[in-house]
């Protein structure tokens, strides 16, 4: 593999297998309950997927819902095994997804803040220093010292945010977090990716919305139903998936 690259993937595949079920009737219901197996259907997720990542590129994985985007940036996270293929990334991994796990509903803003930055291994010194521009980033000054439970969803999801993003090195993973918040909190997510790929960082972005990503991406990496149907510079891929999806070809 080559070293200039920080992420590089070899016919990465991730197999799921899932139990079946077919027409009940009195008889298979019957030798389901007698039997000691259940019937086994295998998924691929993604299957035989290979590409490169330069150092500080902003990279686009793109493609509809159920395409095996969100299970891709997992295993190159290191949170699931893959089944077979190989992968490496040679610089640390902060996975953004699943924005608030590990909060708790019944501290405050600021305690979670604190509790969430120690996840990520800030000393409490670290937190002290980046607190206002947590705050000043979230955009929620005013529920610094409300409980959490009394957040909507999208609140807790850019209060994290905020967070995660005074602690992310190396090759960032996203999934989607532009999802999160107003027009101009989007604003500030685009400038703060603009802000690691100055100094040097890597994106990996799961993205629906190819638009909200169009001017920070080279190159984006398009999958249909965990194929890789394409890799290489974003016009091309967006091009290639809005003709898969007017053909029909781009769904589950």
């Amino acid at each position: 593999m080559n070293k200039e690259y920080v992420i590089e993937t070899n016919n990465l595949s991730k197999r799921f297998t899932i139990g079946t079920r077919e027409r009940m009737t009195f008889f298979t219901t019957m030798r389901e309950v007698l039997s000691s197996e259940t019937p086994k259907k295998d998924i691929w997720a993604v299957k035989d997927i290979s590409f490169k990542v330069k150092k500080g590129e902003m990279v686009a994985v793109i493609g509809p819902n159920g395409a095996g985007k969100t299970t891709l940036l997992r295993v190159l996270s290191g949170i699931m095994a893959p089944t077979s293929g190989e992968y490496i990334t040679r610089e640390e991994v902060s996975p953004m997804f699943e924005l608030g796990l590990g909060f708790n509903p019944l501290f405050t803003a600021i305690q979670n803040i604190y509790l969430y930055g120690a996840l990520h291994g800030l000393s409490r010194k670290d937190i002290e220093r980046k607190l206002p521009g947590i705050i000043e980033f979230s955009g929620l000054k005013g529920f610094m010292h409300a409980k959490l439970r009394e957040f909507s969803s999208g609140m807790r999801q850019r209060l994290a945010f905020a967070t995660v993003m005074q602690t992310a090195r190396g090759i960032i993973m996203v999934d989607e977090v532009l999802a999160v918040g107003d027009i101009s909190f989007q604003k500030k997510c685009l400038n703060a990716f603009r802000e690691i790929l100055n100094r040097g960082d890597t994106i990996l972005y799961v993205s629906h919305d190819i638009g909200s990503v169009r001017p920070l991406c080279s190159r984006a990496l398009y999958l249909n139903r965990g194929q890789q149907r394409g890799y290489g510079p974003l016009p091309e891929m967006e091009s290639l998936y809005n003709e898969d999806l007017r053909e029909g070809r781009a769904s589950l």
